[in-house]
């Protein structure tokens, strides 16, 4: 079974000053850098999405190599990132996953690959109850559909597409849990708070 990665990076990162988050850094690079050698090894083709032209030519050298999607609609959110990625995607099933997501855990990613065959989506809950729709694998066909139904109804909750499909695996945290103890594939850098909480992390 062929498996596509799509790699959304056009948030706006209102609530960190407009910063582009996959630039943030972490280890020896960036967020992005290390989202994608984590997708290169679990996945067969990467895909990118870009908010508008503009972002992509300055993410452009990070890239290289890979498929690229601008979004086509405007203020649509993730969904739009999603639309244009499922259209690209060459495999029956992609793991989308945000770009902020600093500590994105491969064996977690293959779990869900694993465990997507004969479903329409499979999508981790964390330990607060919480859904993670965008660290989460789906059937190309099934959720592209549901997607653009969710868009022509002005809906763009990312789990509103979720809600159309007929076959969900939601994958609990204690599962997930064997494989990541601290469940850190969870974190996800939204506020100046969460990037010090980050820090807090790297130095101890």
């Amino acid at each position: 079974m062929m498996r596509s990665s799509l790699l959304l990076t056009g948030g706006l990162g209102t609530r960190l000053n407009g910063y582009e988050k996959a630039l943030l850094p972490l280890k020896d690079g960036t967020f992005i850098e290390n989202t994608l050698q984590i997708l290169d090894s679990v996945s067969d083709e990467v895909i990118v999405s870009f908010r508008d032209e503009e972002q992509f030519r300055f993410f452009e050298e990070y890239v290289r190599g890979r498929e690229i999607v601008i979004d086509k609609l405007r203020n649509a959110g993730p969904l739009a990132g999603m639309l244009e990625g499922f259209k690209k995607a060459s495999g029956a099933y992609v793991f989308v996953v945000a770009c902020d997501m600093p500590y994105l855990n491969r064996e977690v990613v293959e779990l869900l690959f694993d465990i997507s065959d004969g479903h329409d989506a499979v999508i981790p809950v964390n330990p607060s109850g919480q859904k993670e729709p965008l660290h989460a694998v789906y059937r190309k066909r099934a959720m592209f559909d549901a997607i653009e139904f969710s868009l022509s109804k002005g809906i763009r909750s990312v789990m509103s597409p979720v809600s159309g499909l007929d076959d969900v695996l939601f994958l609990g945290s204690e599962e997930i849990s064997k494989i990541d103890k601290g469940l850190m594939t969870f974190t996800n850098i939204n506020t100046p708070h969460d990037l010090d909480m980050l820090e807090t992390d790297r130095s101890g």
